[in-house]
C-alpha cells in the first residue's frame, strides 16, 4: 500500500455492473470481443461498491468516473447514477456523438441536472487520415456548450499518421475556448519507439503554448512504456519539464486495464519517482481532484 503522505485522484476509471437489466449493455465493437466483455461484465464488473474500499486502502480521495464506451456506448446511465450516488467521491464525464445535432441539448441537460464534470469525445481517423468528429461544424457547437458549461473536454483518439497534425487544431480550439480545460487521453499517445526524449513529437511539445491544455497519464502509456524499455519515471521528468507539473495528472485505467489496482498505483507512483514533492502531488492528486472535483 501506497504512504498515507502520498495522496491520489484517480481522473479515468471505467465502472461497470452486473446490473444489465437496469443498465443495458452494448459491446458491438468491444476491443477484446463482444462475448468476453460481456462475460467479464456479469462476473467480474467493476463496480463502485468494489472500488470503494480499493480506494480507501489506497489513499485515493475521488475520482471521475469515465463512460466506458466498449460496454455502454453514449448511455451514459451507469456512469451518471453513480456520481450522482458518491457526491463526496466522483463526478462523471460522459460521452455523447459530435455529429449528432441533438449533443448539445443532451449535454446541457446531463451537467445541469447530474454530477457531470466533462464530456469526453472519440472517434478514429477517416479514410483521408482526419479526425472529422474533432472540428467539425456540428463538434464545434459540443466544444462551445462544454465550454459555457463549465465543462473539461477530454479527447480520446486512435493514433496514428494524422494525430499530428490533429494537435495544431486542437491547440486552435482550445485557443479559442478558453480558459476551459482540454484533456489530451493516454497524454495524446507518445510514442514509444525513440527513447525518453525521441516519445514527444515536435507537434506535441508545441502544445506547451497552449496553456489549457492538459495530459492524461494512464496505465496504457506505462505498460506501453514498459513494452520497449523507456523509463517511465524519465519520460514523466521529461514532460513535467517541457508543460509544467500542473497541466498533467493521472488515471488509472482500470475497469479497462486488466491488472489489481493496487499494481496501477504502484506503477503511477513509481513513475513519479523523479519528481520533486510538489510536482508528485500535483501530478498524481491535485491537478486531477481541482478539474474533476465532484460539482454536487
Amino acid at each position: 500500500m501506497p504512504s498515507p503522505s502520498i495522496r491520489l485522484f484517480d481522473t479515468h476509471i471505467h465502472l461497470s455492473t452486473s446490473d444489465v437489466a437496469r443498465f443495458p449493455v452494448d459491446p458491438s465493437g468491444a476491443k477484446e470481443g463482444e462475448a468476453a466483455i460481456l462475460r467479464r461484465a456479469r462476473s467480474d464488473p467493476v463496480s463502485i461498491e468494489s472500488v470503494l474500499p480499493i480506494w480507501d486502502s489506497c489513499h485515493v480521495a475521488g475520482g471521475a468516473a469515465v463512460q466506458y464506451y466498449s460496454l455502454y456506448k453514449t448511455d451514459n446511465s451507469y456512469s451518471v447514477a453513480v456520481a450522482d450516488a458518491h457526491p463526496d467521491r466522483l463526478s462523471a464525464v460522459v460521452m455523447l456523438d459530435a455529429a449528432d445535432l441533438g449533443t448539445p441539448r443532451k449535454l446541457r441537460a446531463l451537467a445541469q441536472n447530474h454530477n457531470v464534470s466533462g464530456i469526453r469525445l472519440f472517434g478514429p481517423a477517416d479514410a483521408d487520415g482526419c479526425y472529422p468528429w474533432l472540428d467539425t461544424p456540428m463538434a464545434v457547437r459540443v466544444w462551445e456548450e462544454a465550454a459555457a458549461l463549465g465543462l473539461a473536454m477530454i479527447l480520446m483518439y486512435a493514433g496514428g499518421p494524422a494525430l499530428r497534425a490533429a494537435f495544431a487544431r486542437i491547440a486552435a480550439l482550445a485557443d479559442r475556448l478558453a480558459p476551459m480545460p482540454v484533456i489530451l487521453d493516454h497524454f495524446g499517445w507518445p510514442g514509444i519507439d525513440e527513447g525518453v526524449h525521441g516519445a514527444l513529437s515536435p507537434e506535441h511539445r508545441a502544445l506547451a503554448d497552449t496553456s489549457n491544455i492538459r495530459f492524461k497519464l494512464s496505465q496504457i502509456n506505462l505498460k506501453r512504456f514498459e513494452s520497449t524499455g523507456v523509463d517511465s519515471a524519465e519520460f514523466l521528468r521529461h514532460a513535467v519539464d517541457i508543460y509544467g507539473a500542473d497541466r498533467i495528472m493521472w488515471g488509472s485505467d482500470y475497469g479497462n486495464t486488466a491488472m489489481a489496482y493496487e499494481r496501477i498505483v504502484e506503477a503511477a507512483i513509481a513513475a513519479t519517482g523523479r519528481l520533486d514533492e510538489r510536482e508528485r502531488d500535483s501530478v498524481l492528486h491535485g491537478n486531477g481532484a481541482r478539474l474533476f472535483a465532484p460539482r454536487s
